[in-house]
């Protein structure tokens, strides 16, 4: 058996509806809400400045709402909320499936090693975020070509903007990893879908604290803010200590999850 391929064919129907939610939300909110808040200035302002300033950093609302770049800063945390819960869940089902199918005994016979094994599943979630990350670059790119008499818009290299828009790939993978670890350590899976929207809504509630408390420490435990939209716009890169912690966290969790899923037996799994 191939357990790549059947990975891949496992979690296509689910791959399907995640990528066409984040398209479609994607569309929603650049194509469609954009115009709206460009257009409609004085009403929007009036309205956010009556919010709360923690339900303004809550939901990431802020005056810059107004021009492309800063409603894609705006729009991005649903971008990646929607990425979290979709490649944790990756994660979660493809390093769990023999869990919640109660069948690690029939996969531990197969003639091959648990090490090539858990490379195939990961290499099979690494395929499906990239092909997700890949199908959004692309969405972006589209969507960008409708404001060419938007200064704010082509103030803005196309170079820039999918700089940024690859920090759902990033976040991707991050979360995928997650996922993975999570897998590997529980005894039981009940609810894939659950354990990956708690991840999802941790990541995005956790993106208020360093814009509540004023505090840039608390980034550290903020995943989401880790890939800094802003700065690949303005300065088309990303800020390289944060690329670094994500990537070495990233890499502790897949390497854990590789040492667990390795040594386990089926009992323990």
């Amino acid at each position: 058996m191939n357990v790549y391929l059947f990975e891949l064919k496992a979690q296509l129907r689910g791959f399907l509806a995640g990528v066409i939610t984040l398209i479609g939300v994607a569309v929603v909110f650049l194509y469609g809400a954009y115009p709206i808040y460009r257009d409609s200035k004085a009403d929007v302002q009036r309205m956010i400045d009556g919010f709360p300033p923690q339900f303004a950093a809550l939901f990431g609302v802020n005056k810059d709402v107004f021009s492309f770049g800063g409603f894609y800063r705006f729009s991005s945390l649903y971008f990646m909320l929607i990425v979290a819960i979709m490649a944790c869940g990756w994660g979660l089902s493809i390093f769990g499936r023999e869990k919640r199918s109660k069948a690690v005994d029939f996969l531990f016979v197969m003639p091959a090693s648990r090490i090539r094994l858990y490379a195939a599943k990961l290499a099979a979630g690494l395929t499906l975020t990239i092909a997700a990350g890949m199908l959004f670059l692309g969405t972006v790119a589209l969507i960008y070509a409708q404001f060419g008499d938007d200064p704010t818009a082509t103030s803005i290299p196309l170079s820039r903007l999918l700089l940024a828009a690859c920090s759902l790939f990033c976040v991707g993978v991050l979360f995928l990893s997650f996922g993975a670890l999570t897998a590997v350590l529980l005894r039981r899976i009940r609810s894939v879908s659950g354990i990956a929207t708690a991840f999802g809504v941790l990541g995005f509630m956790l993106v208020s604290l360093p814009e509540m408390t004023g505090e840039e420490k608390y980034r550290v435990i903020s995943p989401f803010t880790w890939f800094n939209v802003s700065e690949a716009l303005d300065h088309g890169r990303y800020e390289a200590g944060y690329a670094g912690l994500a990537a070495a966290v990233a890499v502790l969790c897949l390497t854990g999850a590789a040492a667990v899923y390795a040594r386990a037996d089926a009992r323990g799994m």
